[in-house]
């Protein structure tokens, strides 16, 4: 073992130091404790042994420095005494001294507090190793235990019907950061507008759940599916005997079932438009009524509502309230179409995949690069949802390990046109109308081709005119007749005007 003795008389060192050696030892021998700091700092050395009394420095400030030192805290140090320093001994044992010797000193007792040291540095690198093996062994079983957690989650998010949310656009990576805020704030009503098929009610739950799991109830009404007589029951609920064919008991709405939960209000464009000032008095009071009832009660729900109807229009036109329009927007979220976020339809079509697969005992592994493509040039009008049902097709009626143009060539067969090349079902000649005719992807549409070159940037900007034209300039109209979304119509507007 390397020992450190510290002695400024020099007889007495150099004899320690001998006898250390004829023991097996390593010792090292230094003068003064300035140099005993120094070499320590250098070097480790399990044991220490020093004198008490040396000039500048004592053996008792010498240990406070040792201990106080990173490097030097796990020494052992031991106090070499003379007969009159027994109570600095003991004061030194309190200040963590390993041990002390008294001069003269005994090779046999020298001999067993450098036996006994040995032991103990010996037991301080085993409990060290120890440790760093409960720690690996820690860290590798809660790396573990969170896979499962997370496995759990995911499924128990699956059975609970929370749906999985993909987004890997730009859009929808900053429109789930802000339903995440929304999230902490139940009290802030939320309007989530978008087509048919984008997610909307995948994204109001996201807002309920957060990132976790939320335990308290998610009710969800289709205001377009209930009767507008039964409306204001089966949200408010009603009291015993309100009207014919009520319970006898009286029931709770879908609004006092949400309790401190959410509550979703699908298609709320449908809304009967004479109930829509109760609810707006309902969101900003925090209270109703039920049908035929006197008590009032209050309600801490979230409100989150759905639409993929431009509700700006309905507001101009007079059959959506103004004011509940901009009640409900306080957390207003638009999700952009599938078709203007390319980048998401790689990453939902490979989850679907997978989830169809595993479902179904099927072997898809990817996707060829082929029916990728077909999939990025599909315009998609049934958005997410559509493209949902298109692999689970896929899955239902085939196998292989990727999935290839023919799996999915029902997409533009459906349509009258060729899945295999999705970019020449665009522009491919009529081989029966004969020359200078162009057919659209429906193959309904025929156009007439000037005999000069003509660039297709203007024929598209020709027809968008034109769609304008018919619609008396409403964007919205137009974009409906061309199949596009009112921003990418407006988009490609601001980039003719900035040409």
């Amino acid at each position: 073992m390397r020992i450190l003795v510290v002695d400024d008389n020099r007889d007495s060192l150099q004899s320690l130091c001998l006898v250390l050696k004829d023991l097996g030892h390593e010792p090292r021998g230094v003068e003064s404790p300035v140099d005993a700091l120094a070499a320590a700092r250098k070097e480790f050395f399990p044991l220490i042994i020093t004198d008490i009394r040396m000039p500048g420095m004592d053996g008792l400030e010498l240990l406070s420095r040792f201990k106080a030192d990173p490097h030097c805290a796990r020494c052992d140090v031991v106090l070499i005494t003379g007969h009159g320093d027994m109570s600095t001994a003991v004061d030194a044992l309190r200040k963590g001294a390993y041990d002390y010797l008294n001069k003269p000193i005994n090779a046999r007792e020298l001999a067993a507090v450098v036996d006994r040291s040995a032991e103990h540095q010996s037991l301080v690198i085993e409990n060290r190793e120890l440790h760093e093996h409960l720690e690996e062994c820690v860290s590798e079983a809660t790396a573990v235990v969170r896979r499962d957690l997370e496995t759990a989650r995911r499924v128990l998010r699956e059975v609970a019907g929370i749906g999985t949310v993909i987004a890997e656009s730009q859009a929808m990576t900053e429109l789930l950061h802000e339903a995440l805020i929304l999230h902490s704030e139940p009290a802030v009503s939320v309007l989530i507008e978008g087509e048919t098929g984008t997610g909307k009610e995948v994204l109001a739950r996201y807002i309920h759940n957060g990132d976790g799991v939320n335990d308290a109830p998610f009710m969800a009404i289709n205001c377009a599916a209930i009767p507008h007589e039964l409306f204001e029951s089966e949200l408010f609920g009603h009291e015993a005997g309100a009207f014919t064919g009520s319970r006898a008991e009286g029931a709770p709405g879908k609004l006092e079932q949400a309790g401190r939960g959410t509550l979703f209000l699908d298609e709320v464009a449908e809304m009967p438009l004479n109930l829509q000032p109760k609810l707006l008095r309902v969101l900003e009071e925090r209270s109703f009524y039920r049908v035929g009832g006197v008590k009032k009660r209050s309600f801490a729900a979230r409100v989150v509502c759905a639409g993929n109807r431009d509700m700006s229009d309905m507001v101009q036109q007079g059959t959506f309230r103004r004011d509940l329009y901009h009640r409900l927007r306080v957390g207003h979220l638009r999700i952009p179409p599938l078709r203007e976020r390319p980048e998401d339809i790689r990453a939902l079509a490979g989850y679907f995949l997978l989830r169809e697969s595993r479902k179904r005992k099927k072997h898809f592994k990817g996707t060829a690069a082929e029916a990728l493509e077909t999939l990025l040039h599909y315009p998609w009008p049934g958005n997410v949802r559509e493209l949902e049902n298109t692999l689970e097709r896929a899955v239902l009626m085939h196998d292989g390990e990727l999935l290839t143009p023919a799996h999915i060539g029902f997409l533009y067969r459906s349509e009258g046109t060729d899945a295999a090349a999705p970019a020449d079902a665009l522009s491919a000649p009529d081989r029966t109308a004969g020359a200078g005719t162009l057919l659209d992807l429906r193959g309904s549409l025929s156009v007439a081709l000037p005999d000069e070159p003509v660039k297709l940037d203007d024929f598209v900007d020709a027809v968008m005119r034109s769609a304008l034209e018919r619609f008396a300039g409403n964007k919205s109209k137009a974009a409906d007749y061309l199949g596009i979304s009112r921003f990418a119509l407006h988009r490609r507007m601001q980039d003719k005007e900035k040409e």
